[in-house]
């Protein structure tokens, strides 16, 4: 009835006449009706004006102004502005279209057309057309056919943040009920499209402030594809849904591209809640192995833990015993920190060709802890553990990355400024273990304290540029503890027994005076003092070799020992500590060489620049082998022979600190020396034709030579000298490393050592080169791109990067943009090629005959070669293939890990294979993609038991 009164108060106050007007001006075409209304048809025509006090006998028409004046605002209104019956809404209900509306007073209906709503408390319906029945409370809604004859602006539903579209609906304001025909609501990434279906407001009680909306639907389909018919999805004949909370299905059964499936559900629920709700976790994987049986991987349950923390426990089973335990836990604080923290335990039973069970324990953890940036200004902690015993990764996961894994590495550190005294704490644990060896070594506590430089002098009153004000200091004392041991027995008492302790802190002060314009000389002197929890004790383990000794004259025997035994050692505790103190100058300047050539040049070569920096060490070290500690009188060194006073040797020393965590003092006595260096940098500067502009070449990067000699020793007292340096060609594409040593003395055989010894005699005195070869090694390395090949080619410049941020996220999305494809060379756009060749000479020596052979052989030795391939084919918008390795070693003449895999996109499915053929092991599965359904999928794979064992045949 109010409803009524306001088309009346509308009818008396602005009509234009009883013919529905177009914004044009024509007819209106006619409009598509239900007939479950009963809807009267507006007549063809009508008067131009009416009498302010007469009512037209049949429907009455509301109209937009004409478009081809002035802009037509949308037609709107509410039930607020008139005085509402006893019977009518308790609350107004409010409406708008964009198009036209038009009343009929016979049916008590008014219709909406174009965009239209209609809002009712927290209740909103949109769709083309609406028409609104306000005798019985009902409003009816469906799309229209657009231009092209499609149905658009189909029903869109929402009550109180509760929504779903639908093909065509009805509803009842005053009942809270309706009709709905082709639905689909959306939770999460859910789709559930229903057939015909009720659906009541406000059914359920949620809390005391929330009521939730119930749909009951037949012939609905759960699915997480976005298309309007589903590939895949689980049909169910009757379904009660209350969004955002629940799903409960009866009897269903999977369907595959509209084809039903054997596989069946007695009964279903569907947790439709938003954000996180404890629930089960589906398999992630089916497998069948001939190892291991049927099993199933990663079942197991979903428990949220607060605000910030969520637990996931799952596990792996197979028939034949062997099985997995897996937690996972995920934790994030906005603004704070966020981390994870992985624990499994997996026990596995092979069986070998004899038939005996073998089983294999062992347990994995995983902690990622990152601090936000802006948590602290001055404090962070953060880092990654990762443990594991008895290889338990690389029998249990077929991947690349876990198999060509050698060492694993951990770090979790704390780290503490204080901007006051210029200083930095460090704290945490390190850990590393060698799959390998299966050695695991790990430094907990491991705590380093150290300043900045600081100059402590440079306050004082005076020039800046006093000497004085140029003194530098910097203090630095690290405490650790190291336990080491097999993987097997580190969980021991024994590993803790053997655990090393130690602490070591040292200072370092120097000066930068510029002396003669020219050079820079730099005084310095170190201080280091180390403690240790446990010293190194030698004794001979008692194995007394004796030899019978017969008299050949008069036939008596006699027992001579040769041998005491061998020298053993081990760690007892007992706090000892060293010192060592060094005190140096250095002197340093730099030269620079130019040749300019005419115009420009010869091939565009303008000019040549050499920069040489000498410098020059002189150093002071202290008598160390007669150094006692004065605090439980514990030498530096001891004798061998103090030892072993049969077969020791004198001028070998054994110290009580040696093969600990900060090593030992250095086997000399005093030392005074000097040391040398050269380093050198060639340049080019070359003309380039293509932009008129000279650019500066570097041809050789750090060519460098090195040496000392020391005024103390008696003879050898130059050192061998050492050479480097660097160079790269294609703009980076090729590096090539070389360093060698020389010798300027001369090697020969000892008969008493039975090996080749430098000796005091120098090459030049014997008419030899100054400087022998003692040995080279090189490394040239290439790394390049398909795309850098064709930029070398075309000529193209090299992008100076100013933003890394920038630069990094411009790579992210072309790797995920499918480039246009215009050429063959434009498939392996992502491919690199990677070439290591690794070689040395070194000088062998004749020990059979060494009066022959005195200068040593030169030969070389190969000790890497190897080129390897990697990267993606994106072959058309869904096939993609990816080599994660394959090549070649030269060496060893065998194909290095070779790794392939492809990707095909199947809208909401996706097919990946992946195959390992060194391990002979392959994954296959057609899955959907990753979301609330992803537990439907088809794996066969093959593990590398299974593999090995089919190699082995």
């Amino acid at each position: 009835m109010l409803l009524l009164v306001m088309a009346l108060t509308l009818v008396q106050g602005k009509l234009i006449g009883a013919g529905l007007v177009t914004s044009s001006g024509g007819a209106s075409p006619a409009y598509p009706t239900s007939t479950a209304f009963q809807q009267t048809p507006a007549p063809a025509a009508a008067p131009d004006t009416l009498p302010a006090d007469t009512l037209p006998a049949g429907p009455i028409q509301l109209l937009r102004p004409d478009l081809d004046t002035l802009p037509a605002p949308a037609i709107s209104g509410s039930t607020a502005e008139f005085i509402m019956s006893s019977d009518s809404l308790t609350a107004p209900v409010d409406y708008a279209a964009e198009d036209s509306m038009w009343v009929d007073f016979e049916a008590q209906e008014i219709h909406l057309y174009g965009s239209a709503t209609v809002d009712y408390q927290t209740i909103s319906l949109k769709a083309n057309h609406i028409v609104l029945n306000y005798g019985t409370n009902i409003v009816f809604a469906e799309p229209l056919p657009d231009s092209i004859g499609r149905p658009a602006g189909q029903p869109e539903f929402s009550d109180g943040g509760q929504s779903f579209v639908a093909k065509e609906m009805r509803y009842n304001f005053k009942t809270k009920k309706g009709i709905v025909y082709g639905t689909t609501t959306t939770q999460d990434d859910i789709f559930v499209r229903g057939g015909k279906s009720k659906f009541v407001s406000g059914a359920v009680r949620i809390d005391d402030t929330t009521r939730a909306d119930v749909i009951y639907t037949e012939g609905a389909i759960f699915t997480t594809c976005s298309d309007e018919h589903p590939h895949f999805g689980i049909r169910t004949r009757k379904a009660k849904v209350i969004p955002n909370k629940l799903a409960v299905i009866g009897p269903s059964n999977l369907e595959i591209m509209g084809v039903p499936t054997p596989l069946w559900l007695p009964f279903g629920f569907f947790p439709l809640k938003s954000g996180r709700s404890t629930g089960l976790l589906f398999p992630s994987d089916y497998q069948y192995s001939p190892q291991f049986g049927y099993g199933l991987q990663g079942v197991g349950w979903f428990f949220p833990i607060g605000e910030h923390v969520n637990l996931q426990v799952t596990a792996d089973y197979y028939l034949k015993g062997t099985y997995a335990l897996n937690t996972n836990v995920r934790y994030v604080r906005r603004y704070k920190y966020s981390g994870s923290f992985n624990a499994s335990f997996r026990n596995q039973q092979v069986e070998d060709d004899e038939l005996n069970i073998n089983t294999n324990k062992g347990i994995s953890l995983q902690w990622s802890h990152r601090q936000d940036r802006s948590a602290h200004p001055t404090f962070n902690f953060g880092g990654s553990l990762n443990f594991q015993t008895n290889l338990v990764d690389q029998r249990f996961i077929n991947s690349y990355e876990v198999a060509s894994q050698n060492v694993i590495r951990s770090s979790m550190n704390m780290t503490k400024q204080f901007p006051g005294i210029k200083s930095t704490l460090t704290a945490g644990l390190n850990h590393s273990q060698s799959n390998q060896t299966r050695q695991i070594t790990v430094n907990f506590p491991d705590a380093t304290f150290q300043t900045q430089t600081i100059y402590p002098l440079r306050n004082l009153p005076g020039k800046q540029s006093a000497w004085w004000k140029k003194l530098s200091m910097r203090y630095k004392n690290a405490l650790r503890t190291e336990f080491s041991g097999a993987d097997s027995t580190f969980f021991t008492q024994a590993t803790l027994d053997d655990g090393q302790y130690g602490f070591r802190h040292d200072v370092t002060a120097a000066v930068s005076l510029n002396v003669l314009k020219y050079f820079n000389v730099s005084p310095n002197i170190s201080y280091e003092e180390v403690y240790y929890g446990k010293t190194r004790d030698y004794r001979l383990d008692g194995n007394i070799t004796q030899d019978t000794i017969i008299d050949p004259i008069t036939g008596e025997e006699r027992i001579e020992v040769s041998s005491l035994g061998d020298i053993i050692n081990e760690l007892n505790p007992g706090l000892a500590s060293y010192r060592t103190f060094s005190a140096g100058v250095s002197v340093s300047t730099q030269l620079f060489g130019k040749v300019k050539f005419r115009k420009k040049g010869l091939l565009g070569l303008q000019g040549l620049r050499h920069v040489m920096k000498p410098s020059l060490n002189f150093g002071y070290q202290p008598n160390y082998l007669n150094g006692r500690d004065y605090i439980s009188d514990t030498p530096y060194f001891i004798a061998e022979n103090e030892i072993d006073p049969l077969n020791g040797d004198s001028t070998t020393f054994l110290s009580p600190f040696a093969n600990q965590i900060f090593g030992a003092p250095t086997a000399s006595e005093q030392r005074l020396g000097i040391g040398y260096s050269i380093a050198n940098l060639f340049e080019a500067k070359v003309w380039n034709k293509k932009d008129s502009t000279s650019q500066n070449v570097k041809l050789f990067q750090n060519i460098g030579v090195s040496g000392s000699y020391d005024f103390t020793l008696d003879s050898l007292k130059w050192s061998t000298v050492r050479f480097s340096g660097g160079t790269q060609f294609f703009k980076g594409v090729t590096r090539i490393n070389v360093s060698a040593t020389m010798d300027p003395y001369i090697t020969r055989y000892d008969a008493a050592k039975e090996s080749y010894q430098r000796v005091d005699v120098f090459n030049l005195s014997e008419g030899r080169f100054p400087l022998s070869l003692t040995n080279l090694s090189s490394t040239i390395s290439t790394n390049i791109t398909v795309q850098k090949i064709r930029e070398l080619f075309q000529g193209a410049e090299e992008e100076v990067v100013t933003d890394l941020e920038e630069e990094r996220r411009k790579r992210r999305e072309e790797e995920t943009t499918l480039f246009e494809e215009t050429d063959l060379l434009s498939l392996f756009e992502r491919f690199s090629i990677r070439h290591t060749f690794n070689f040395r000479f070194a000088r062998e020596f004749n020990t059979d005959d060494p009066d022959v052979d005195d200068r040593g052989t030169p030969v070389f030795q190969q000790i890497a070669n190897s080129i390897e391939l990697r990267g993606d084919l994106q072959l058309t918008n869904n096939w993609r293939v990816n080599i994660g390795q394959i090549g070649y070693d030269f060496t060893s003449k065998r194909i290095t890990y070779p790794y392939l895999s492809f990707v095909r996109d199947l809208h909401c499915w996706e097919m990946r294979f992946s195959w390992a053929p060194q391990r002979n092991t392959y994954q296959f599965s057609i899955a959907v993609k990753p979301g609330t359904l992803d537990f439907i999928n088809l794996p066969v794979n093959q593990n590398r038991f299974d593999g090995g064992r089919l190699l082995s045949q």
